[in-house]
């Protein structure tokens, strides 16, 4: 029992640092930031909720449904967080207030079953029939489910629409949130998990209470993690994604849709695009273009004076590959060249000189690519030539 209120206490610690950090930054995140600081909020009167409760300075038997209702919309805000991230002219209307009311709804359906004295707690710890409170947990933790995969399903779909637009991703792929939002909702599954089990005849597990804290601990530890890692991700204003704008070009598994079906509307006949794509590699030849480390589809277009959407079709269609694997497929080729013929070269020099913008990303893409490490094919080519 004391174990849940250390906990609760870790968090409420975690959440007075984390939670002004977030509201005082006024930068071109504020909004953002304001949103995550909301879901972290309403997890904090959760969390107090509880501390509170073992101290006994608050009736837990006799709540407020509101107390209950507030906590379990911090996926709300946090799905808010995750959009506003992936496309910053989301803005927020009244009609997004609209995603609170199915919490609202199912605590205030449930309110007079929903009860936190030790009997009603000892009911809920197992058994069949569940009790109400059970059936609670139960169908809140798979509504929080649901709100969290679409806010991963987001991340995925942003993660592959830079990749149509970006040649270098590092700045802006917003790896961190992925793993923040799939990790929460692991979090959410297990919680799940434990409520099902619970309810199997003979079969009593830890206080919920334990584990329901110990995961808002592991996500404010997440969240600070990743403000002392990249300082910038709460600062950096994301770039604004052309293919995030509706919904149109997604598949059902939420990554883009490049395939034929796409270009039914398109303006570009076969016969334009065949004569364009062979002025396109023999401009990637002769101009080089992805020597430069920041290219986007944009610049690319510019020089091949084509529209972008037309680009974009010809790179899907004729390479089979999007705009990032295309680009970093001459990068690659060229640090091939790089470190045959010169043995002694640093790996820095051959990341810079190939396009890459830092030598962490050319280590990836090159492993990925080759199969080997920048120094492996190295050694490898030296052993060859001798």
């Amino acid at each position: 029992m004391y174990s849940s209120a250390l906990l609760a206490l870790g968090a409420l610690v975690l959440g007075v640092f984390i939670i002004p950090a977030l509201l005082l930054k006024n930068d071109s995140h504020k909004i953002a930031n304001r949103l995550l600081a909301t879901s972290l909020v309403c997890q904090m009167l959760s969390v107090g909720f509880i501390l509170l409760g073992h101290l006994r300075w608050v009736d837990v038997a006799n709540t407020n449904f509101l107390f209950i209702a507030i906590p379990s919309c911090s996926v709300v805000f946090l799905l808010g967080y995750v959009k506003k991230m992936v496309e910053p002219s989301y803005q927020i209307t009244l009609a997004n207030a609209c995603l609170l009311l199915p919490f609202f709804a199912l605590v205030f359906l449930m309110k007079e079953g929903i009860r936190f004295s030790e009997s009603a707690l000892a009911e809920a710890r197992g058994g069949w029939p569940p009790s109400p409170l059970a059936v609670f947990s139960i169908l809140n933790y798979g509504l929080q489910a649901i709100y969290l995969a679409y806010a991963e399903k987001l991340t995925r779909s942003y993660t592959s629409a830079i990749e149509n637009e970006f040649s270098n991703k590092d700045k802006v792929s917003l790896r961190w949130l992925r793993i923040f939002i799939r990790v929460y909702l692991l979090l959410l599954l297990i919680g799940l998990s434990i409520s099902l089990i619970r309810m199997l005849p003979g079969i009593e597990l830890w206080p919920r209470s334990i584990f329901y804290t110990g995961s808002i601990v592991v996500i404010y530890y997440l969240i600070g993690f990743a403000a002392i890692l990249q300082p910038d991700i709460f600062s950096t204003r994301a770039p604004q994604i052309e293919a995030l704008k509706g919904t149109t070009d997604l598949r059902a598994d939420g990554t883009l849709n490049s395939k034929a079906g796409k270009y039914e509307t398109s303006s570009l006949t076969p016969e334009l695009a065949q004569r364009t794509w062979l002025n396109l590699q023999a401009l990637m030849e002769e101009q080089a273009p992805y020597l430069k480390n920041d290219l986007r589809l944009s610049d690319l277009a510019i020089l091949a004076n084509i529209p972008p959407n037309h680009l974009s079709q010809i790179i899907n269609q004729h390479a089979n590959k999007n705009f990032f694997e295309f680009i970093n497929d001459y990068r690659i080729t060229q640090a091939t060249q790089l470190l045959a013929e010169q043995p002694n070269i640093k790996m820095i020099t051959v990341a810079l000189e190939s396009g890459f913008n830092s030598q962490s990303a050319f280590y990836k893409q090159f492993k990925n690519s080759i199969g080997l490490t920048p120094k492996q094919y190295m050694l490898q080519s030296r052993s060859q030539n001798s």
